[in-house]
């Protein structure tokens, strides 16, 4: 049974009765518990916590709930985190439909925030609220001393990590331990849950994006003042508010789905659609162009409409893709072709101080839809398959 609208207009959560994974429970003791001389017993070192483990799209089920007792030690570095809210990204659909390929098992989800309840790590504390990073990196090889912290050779991605290597390092979870080497960012006090849950994830990743391109000129300067975006998903809307504050002119947004593309100006852009975008965005009229959509049919026309010595920024082709670029095109253009897969501390920090900055500017909220208990997780996926919400929400501690 689907929500329905309340006398405000507001859409509420359905009435369905609990999913029913409380047959598949099992108690899983973490590995870190008696291993640890660090002294700081948690909080609720005699709890569990509660996760949605995904074990294969082949397996059935092919997610349960597990039981995790809680850590009663942390090891240096480490933050245990409980999880206020969580949000469905596209990425946990791809793992769930098998588009996406994934360590098996892991606790899946990745976007969320929550509050400090114990801390090994300086300059964290209980009682705060925080965000996370996606990605825990040793700061030490090749790639983090280049600043590609996300691409760490002993990287553990939040979501994406073995439970028997990353105990609780999903968001699909009552708990999040942050191990060593994870970002851990405060959240200041205006950012509610439904704004802060997606910034580590979305936001930060076009916080990457956005600084692959030359900054916007001084008014009535030469330089990078047009911008399309392709695709008017969560990604579209985070880059269409970011590039109109950093000073675009003209932010085009394309899409083919018209309901969404109603909400693009509201976040600073022009909405266009795919059958009018040749007509609307003539050849050679954009500096930069953005990818955010995952489809590769979109590639032929993010060339076409850059000028020379564009920049073209590709964030959504993540999924195996046999994606041909117009190489010809790209040489005689000059054009400087970007990838960008997630993010480094610096982007999350930044994502969050944008947040702050502008949360009352756009209306980011909105972007999250329904907010179901954990405990109606199949639910949730199926509300997040429908594509009706930007972002659909988990309560892990319902």
């Amino acid at each position: 049974m689907r929500g329905g609208q309340g006398g405000d207009g507001t859409l509420t959560p359905p009435r369905t009765p609990a999913v029913p994974l409380s047959r598949y429970n099992f108690v899983r003791m973490s590995e870190e518990n008696d291993t640890s001389d660090t002294p700081n017993p948690t909080q609720e070192q005699n709890s569990y916590g509660r996760s949605i483990v995904f074990l294969g799209r082949e397996r059935s089920p092919a997610f349960v709930t597990e039981s995790t007792r809680l850590p009663a030690r942390l090891t240096s570095g480490q933050v245990l985190v409980k999880v206020e809210l969580a949000t469905i990204c596209g990425s946990d659909l791809h793992t769930l439909n098998g588009t996406r390929t994934t360590a098996q098992p892991c606790i899946l989800g990745h976007e969320g925030s929550g509050l400090v309840v114990a801390s090994a790590r300086e300059g964290m504390r209980e009682g705060q609220r925080v965000t996370w990073g996606v990605c825990a990196s040793c700061n030490k090889c090749l790639y983090c001393s280049i600043g590609l912290e996300n691409k760490c050779k002993t990287l553990q991605k939040c979501g994406h990590t073995l439970v028997s290597a990353a105990p609780l390092f999903g968001t699909y979870s009552t708990h999040v331990l942050c191990p060593a080497g994870t970002p851990v960012v405060p959240l200041p006090p205006a950012l509610t849950p439904t704004l802060a849950a997606p910034i580590n994830c979305a936001l930060a990743t076009m916080v990457n994006a956005l600084s692959k391109v030359p900054p916007s000129p001084p008014l009535g300067q030469p330089g990078a003042s047009v911008a399309l975006v392709q695709g008017a998903g969560m990604l579209g809307m985070y880059a269409s508010a970011l590039l109109k504050e950093a000073g675009f002119s003209k932010v085009f947004c394309v899409d083919v789905n018209r309901v969404r593309l109603t909400r693009v100006a509201e976040f600073g852009a022009i909405p266009v659609h795919h059958d009018q975008e040749e007509e609307v965005i003539p050849t050679g009229s954009v500096d930069v162009v953005f990818e955010v959509c995952g489809n590769k049919e979109v590639v032929n026309q993010g060339v076409r409409v850059l000028r020379q010595g564009g920049t073209y920024v590709l964030v959504g082709l993540v999924c195996p893709s046999d994606a041909h670029l117009p190489v010809t095109a790209l040489v005689l253009k000059c054009l400087t072709v970007v990838g960008v897969h997630n993010y480094t501390a610096k982007h999350l920090q930044q994502a969050v101080t944008f947040m702050e900055r502008h949360h009352d500017h756009y209306p980011f909220a909105s972007l999250v839809g329904l907010v179901y208990p954990l405990t109606d997780f199949r639910c949730a996926v199926e509300a997040a398959r429908s594509g009706q919400f930007f972002r659909v929400g988990v309560n892990p501690q319902q």
